[in-house]
């Protein structure tokens, strides 16, 4: 009886095992294939992450591909020192953001909007203060009409690249010129004081009935700013009225405590013709 019972017993455990073993085969041959699956997996993102960096490189590629001669803007004092722009918008009209090259160094300035075309943006590089240091000028259109040109100006440090803080328009005016503007219903005079100095008193003949008139000269319609004899100099109109111009506030910037300022003030009147602003269009 003992004997059947030890044999009935082997039986059992030889079947328990051969169970084990399959199991065994089974749960290796799952894990075989989800180590091929997992492979696969991790080979599509590779295969993914190297499109995405294919795509990154074609895009380098295409923005650094040099802009076209047209649109560059070369210093005439040197060669080396060039200007483009960031992207071309409206036929090559619109210049949204500007690069600035110095001897193969490249700074963007992403906020210098300006015109391309015949209003194509200038560089230059001279000694605005005959310190023996020269600086870089440019100069741009930011936009024009009829009765406006916004003309802008920047000085750049040639070492570091970077904007050199120059006062505005609008400070320069505030603190240099006292201006009235007296309405009649057949004329109008125009009264300007610069740096304490009175300009010669205009009367303008003209209907004032209906005519929109400022208190005082308002300065920034039209505004230019050009490089000559070694200075960076500005022309700015002053406007009595709506698109209605008497003279010019004249200027050259200095260079004093740290800040490019105004200097040699001067206001001149004029009266300007109606076909001479309609020539911006």
């Amino acid at each position: 009886m003992k004997t059947w019972t030890g044999i009935l017993l082997m039986i059992i455990l030889a079947v328990a095992t051969i169970s084990t073993t399959s199991a065994a085969r089974t749960m290796n041959e799952s894990q075989k294939q989800l180590n091929i699956d997992d492979q696969s997996s991790q080979t599509e993102v590779v295969e993914a992450s190297n499109i995405d960096k294919m795509h990154d490189a074609a895009n380098t590629m295409q923005e650094s591909i040099p802009v076209k001669e047209q649109y560059v803007s070369v210093a005439s004092e040197n060669e080396n020192i060039r200007l483009y722009p960031m992207k071309v918008e409206g036929s090559g009209y619109i210049y949204n953001g500007m690069t600035l090259e110095v001897d193969g160094k490249t700074r963007e300035f992403s906020d210098w909007q300006g015109e391309g075309g015949s209003y194509k943006p200038e560089v230059h590089e001279l000694d605005l203060n005959g310190d023996g240091q020269k600086e870089i000028v440019v100069l741009y259109t930011g936009g024009h009409g009829t009765g406006i040109y916004l003309g802008q100006a920047r000085i750049i440090n040639p070492v570091t690249l970077e904007e050199m803080k120059m006062q505005s328009l609008e400070e320069i005016v505030k603190q240099h010129v006292q201006s009235k503007v007296t309405v009649r219903s057949d004329h109008v005079d125009v009264d300007v004081t610069v740096d304490g100095v009175q300009a010669e008193p205009s009367r303008i003949e003209e209907d004032t009935i209906g005519g929109e008139y400022n208190e005082e000269l308002g300065f920034g319609g039209v505004t230019y700013y050009s490089v000559e004899d070694g200075k960076l100099v500005v022309s700015a109109a002053g406007s009595y009225g709506l698109g209605l111009y008497a003279g010019d506030l004249t200027f050259a910037y200095a260079y004093q405590d740290g800040e490019w300022k105004a200097a040699d003030l001067k206001y001149s009147m004029e009266i300007y013709e109606e076909e001479y602003y309609e020539s911006f269009d």
